[in-house]
């Protein structure tokens, strides 16, 4: 009787993402699922007054601000506000601008009813507004102590993939509460990993922008669209959020059993854009094939820059070449209490 053939290692490998991709949608049927944001909260720029936490060009614009300025206060007031608190503004204070912008409807004539309806939307800026940082404001209270970041084994795991990456990692205040990959530029842009609630946290969202860098022409050469939203994108985030999970499971920062809260943090942005592709699990498994090939292609040159630090020497020191007849001229001037140490003979003074 013929004996089966045994399953190739891609086939096991392949086996096995499938069973995770399956697992996958089975847990995307749970209730309650929401994603959370891996930054720390109190670092993003913040009205204390209102309790707005300041998004898109204008968290852009304050965290600019603050890193030239090297302000490390991230809350922000009107002058009004700070004046209806009762504080005082100090003299020489410079202020920053934010800006509110509004969704506005584009009508046009409709050809065949003659009436007037909405044909698209457009953006215009109804305003904007001085404010000024906590750290020029007299009377102002302490800001209150927010989650601190946790530091864990997974930072030295960063810096190798930092230093194996395929493209330049910019890790800036300027990103604060932002992780993206620039196609244009071809660089990954990600907040200081101090504004993450974990290293590990910074780490996931490292693995999510490398996957997405090996869809360069130059790399794996995937058609990416820049359209938000668009069923192509929608897939490329698939391709990078499995890619950061397959990752994390190959570095050994993954539970094994695939449970726990970045687990399903995992979970729920893939959920998410998978909404955006009529909840189809065809995708999923198209995705996981691409994902599969970035991993492929990250954990390998990690793991060449393993070996390039394995077989590099400590810079500044040259290992000795052992040999018997240097260990036993060693020996022998010990010995006669010679010291040969600094590469100049010198006799050791008995005490």
């Amino acid at each position: 009787m013929r004996n089966q053939e045994r399953p190739s290692p891609v086939d096991i490998v392949n086996s096995h993402r499938e069973e995770v991709v399956r697992k996958i949608i089975r847990d995307m049927g749970e209730n309650g699922l929401q994603w959370s944001a891996p930054y720390l909260p109190t670092l993003s720029p913040r009205n204390p007054v209102s309790g707005t936490v300041y998004r898109g060009s204008n968290r852009l614009h304050l965290a600019f601000v603050g890193y030239m300025r090297g302000i490390e206060d991230n809350r922000w007031c009107t002058f009004n506000q700070i004046r209806d608190k009762g504080w005082h503004l100090k003299r020489g204070s410079k202020a920053a601008i934010i800006e509110k912008w509004k969704d506005l409807p584009l009508t046009g004539k409709n050809e065949d009813t003659g009436e007037d309806e909405v044909v698209g939307h457009y953006l215009r800026c109804v305003g904007y507004w001085n404010v000024f940082n906590a750290g020029d404001i007299d009377g102002i209270p302490p800001a209150p102590e927010g989650p601190q970041h946790q530091s864990d084994y997974t930072a030295g795991i960063a810096e190798n993939l930092i230093r194996s990456s395929r493209c330049p990692v910019n890790e800036s205040s300027l990103y604060t509460g932002m992780a993206a990959y620039s196609p244009g530029k071809d660089c990954i842009l990600i907040a200081p990993r101090g504004t993450f609630r974990s290293d590990e946290s910074f780490t996931r969202t490292l693995l999510h922008e490398m996957t997405h860098s090996t869809g360069h022409p130059s790399a794996l050469n995937r058609e990416c669209s820049v359209r938000f939203g668009s069923p192509e994108y929608a897939e490329e985030e698939l391709v990078a959020e499995l890619g950061s999970l397959f990752l994390s499971s190959d570095l050994g920062i993954q539970n094994a059993e695939l449970e726990g809260d970045f687990y399903r943090n995992h979970v729920s942005y893939l959920q998410s854009w998978m909404k955006a592709l009529e909840n189809d699990p065809a995708y999923l498994f198209k995705a996981a094939g691409k994902a599969d090939k970035a991993d492929t292609y990250i954990f390998t040159r990690y793991e060449e820059q393993l070996k390039k630090d394995r077989d590099s020497p400590a810079p500044g020191r040259e290992e000795p070449g052992l040999s018997l007849k240097t260990e036993s001229t060693a020996m022998l001037d010990a010995s006669r209490g010679v010291n040969t140490a600094g590469g100049r003979e010198r006799r050791v003074e008995a005490r």
